[in-house]
């Protein structure tokens, strides 16, 4: 029976349209597939590669967490499988060396009292915890093999597939301690978050088993009341919020309509609307992190939305708010995503984690906006990976033939408080200017750079929580920003961006925070010059403070010649080795290399600075890369720095005098105010930041200024704007 609540959000989501009934027992599945669209896939396996590939693959048996890759082969491997049901999970996040790589799981499927190996050290470990994480696994593999089985079933119509998906679900009716009271107690799985995974992999295997006809009413019965209803029962009851509750509700609605139960559906449908309403940002982005912590709730959605869209709710274009939609996740990581798909890895998540094609596959087919295929295609060809994903092969639909790119331009996301500036050529440079959120690091004013095609000065996000190695990825001496006293910043609540100003060759983003050290002010400004970036840092206190600048990049770092310190103060800061300190200096100049490509830095500071170069972890401490820190003592200081890649040719020669950077490189100059210069001076301006660029040093060809209305180059006026402008450029000709 619909209840009124139901009816309410039919019409209110659908525009009337369908029902929110759960799957009925008539025959053909209902949560993922439908019976037209399963006639569609049965013709697609038959006459295309790629989604044969997909269906077939190679031998499944890894850690995937997610059906998809290789149906048959992984519904092959457990079909000759005794199924034996593990005791609860453990903490997957548990199975990680010190070291901050993960151990190795056991090919099979077993618990191994005498340990596993860190898959990069070989360090062993073993005791409950790490058995646990394996037990985590063997669950997980239960469920994708249940319905990696159900899939097969429908599409070759063999039902000892869906007996033995039924097998599976049997057993965990049998085995099932009760659902979840907490988010740690109670429930199969360790975590209420992991269990609502696990649950919408069994409901889709239980949807397939039960159209298949292969289950006893006694059976559906069992499963339905035994395990599913109480894991949907038991994730509703929780209070919680974020990333978390995603996944409850989703499951809670997937569950729902597997079995019937419009209970579970209203609560799931409500809590998505008030999730997309309230929580998602503004900007388009998951307001906990970035990269992983915005598609992994939205991976969660998409179960949700296809189990709704089959029953006749459209959650795919619901937008209870302007501009927040399921279509703003994905079009918004488009502006977010450096050139190569890669995502910053800016708070908690994994460094190597790319735009995901398989959440794209499945919005190319239901939404179908020219951004998201171009995303989609951009993602298939860059990451030159097959279309082997789950959403791919029951979804997919052929690629756009052309996508034309939405729009290179730099982007502001207020919410999370990431300024990224973009070149036409593909140079980026990301500012985070944000608050500390629910996946949030202690990264004020940190910055990564991606130029030439290569990701250079990186955030590296996170390896697992249990890792001993966690706080160094947290902490702000993991990050490309100032370090004041060795200390980790406070936790801070403040999105103060000061200025936005993009432009077509001369843009910037400023910010500052007096939360983040207490005491003192501290100011960065990100300026882009064409393909060059530079740094403007402000560090201001009534105290003297020492303050540590931090820089590291992927490539091969070399200083030009200082003198080496043989009395400079150690650096104390755990996980950073081979450091040497170099006389105090006012300026200093090097350059990373990564083959012929090359990012030169030059820097000059207000005070005095010992530079030190050293190494620090990347992803993990089995990778480490080289890490610039220029340290001084003072109460107040500045630091401004050039960025510079380039692929071949000489370093540009750099100086900063009066308040004017220039870079000179080759006949080409461009001449930098930082702050608004003196009347009569060579380049005047009454700007925030103005720029002359000249093609041999001396005959003005462009002129740019940001929060200013006058640019004067050597007594010729180049702009005189009757109003103060946020971003202006004119050629100069």
């Amino acid at each position: 029976m619909i209840t009124s609540f139901c009816l309410f959000l039919m019409i209110l989501l659908a525009g009337g349209a369908g029902s929110c009934n759960a799957a009925s027992q008539e025959a053909g599945p209902s949560l993922f597939l439908d019976a037209k669209e399963l006639a569609r896939l049965q013709s697609e396996i038959r006459r295309l590669d790629w989604k044969r590939a997909a269906y077939e693959g190679e031998d499944a048996d890894s850690d995937h967490a997610f059906a998809g890759t290789g149906v048959r082969s992984g519904a092959d491997l457990w079909m000759k499988r005794k199924i034996e049901i593990p005791a609860r999970s453990g903490h997957y996040h548990h199975f990680f060396c010190e070291c901050g790589s993960r151990l190795t799981f056991p090919t099979d499927g077993r618990e191994h009292p005498e340990g596993y190996p860190c898959s990069a050290c070989g360090k062993v470990y073993a005791g409950e915890k790490y058995d646990g994480a394996v037990r985590w696994q063997i669950h997980n593999q239960l469920a994708v093999a249940a319905l990696n089985m159900g899939i097969v079933s429908a599409v070759e119509g063999k039902r000892e597939y869906a007996r033995k998906a039924g097998e599976i679900l049997l057993k965990y009716a049998a085995a099932y301690p009760g659902p979840h009271t907490t988010q740690t107690q109670g429930g199969m799985m360790y975590q209420s978050l992991c269990e609502a995974v696990w649950s919408i992999e069994l409901a889709g295997a239980y949807d397939f088993a039960r159209s298949a006809g292969v289950l006893s009413k006694r059976e559906t019965e069992l499963i339905e009341n035994r395990l599913l209803r109480p894991i949907g029962e038991g994730l509703m009851s929780l209070n919680v919020r974020g990333n978390w509750h995603s996944w409850h509700l989703s499951a809670v609605g997937v569950i729902g309509y597997a079995i019937g139960d419009s209970r579970l559906v209203d609560y799931a449908l409500a809590e998505f609307r008030r999730q997309i309403s309230e929580e998602l940002g503004d900007d388009g982005l998951w307001p906990e992190s970035v990269h992983t912590y915005h598609f992994y709730p939205l991976g969660a959605f998409l179960y949700l939305a296809e189990a709704a869209y089959h029953h006749g709710v459209d959650l795919y274009h619901l937008e209870p708010k302007p501009g927040k939609s399921l279509k703003a996740m994905f079009t918004a990581p488009l502006g977010y995503m450096y050139p190569d798909t890669r995502l910053p890895a800016i708070n908690d998540g994994w460094y190597n984690s790319f735009l995901p094609a398989n959440h794209y596959e499945l919005a190319w087919a239901r939404i179908g906006d020219p951004a998201i295929g171009w995303g989609l295609k951009e993602a298939c060809g860059r990451q030159k990976t097959a279309r082997n994903s789950f959403w791919a092969l029951l979804q997919g639909r052929p690629l756009p033939r052309t996508a034309a790119a939405p729009g290179v331009k730099s982007v502001n996301f207020p919410v999370l408080g990431i300024a990224a500036l973009r070149s036409r050529d593909g140079a980026m440079m990301t500012l985070d200017y944000g608050p500390f959120m629910g996946h949030g690091q202690f990264d004020k004013m940190g910055v990564t750079l991606f130029a030439l095609g290569k990701l250079w000065s990186a955030d590296y996000g996170t390896p697992g929580y249990g890792s001993p190695i966690m706080p160094w990825y947290t902490g702000t001496p993991g990050h490309n920003t100032v370090v004041v006293d060795g200390k980790n910043q406070a936790r801070t609540q403040e999105r103060r961006l000061t200025i936005f100003a993009a432009g077509e060759t001369f843009e910037a983003a400023q910010a500052e925070t007096e939360e983040a050290y207490p005491g003192v002010l501290q100011r960065r400004s990100v300026i882009r010059v064409g393909e060059r970036f530079v740094l403007v840092d402000h560090l201001q206190s009534a105290e003297e403070h020492t303050y540590d600048w931090f820089l590291r990049s992927e490539g091969a770092l070399t200083l030009e010649k200082l003198p080496e310190a043989e009395d400079a103060p150690a650096l104390e800061y755990a996980h950073v080795t081979d450091a040497k300190a170099y006389g105090a200096a006012s300026s200093w100049a090097g350059q990373w290399r990564q083959g012929r490509l090359a990012l030169d830095v030059c820097a000059f500071s207000s005070a005095p600075a010992t530079l030190y170069s050293a190494r620090c972890p990347a992803e993990t401490a089995n990778r480490t890369v080289p890490l610039a820190m220029a340290r001084a003592r003072a109460k107040t200081l500045d630091i401004v720095t050039v960025l510079a890649p380039r692929s071949g040719g000489a370093q540009a020669a750099c100086s900063f005098e009066n308040g004017v950077l220039t870079i000179r490189d080759g006949e080409a100059v461009d001449y930098v105010a930082i702050g608004s210069t003196k009347a009569g001076a060579e380049l005047a301006a009454d700007a925030a930041f103005a720029l002359v660029r000249t093609s041999d040093g001396k005959t003005p060809t462009l002129a740019g200024v940001i929060e200013g209305a006058k640019v004067t180059w050597k007594g010729r006026s180049l702009i005189a704007s009757g109003s103060r402008q946020t971003a202006l450029e004119v050629e100069a000709r």
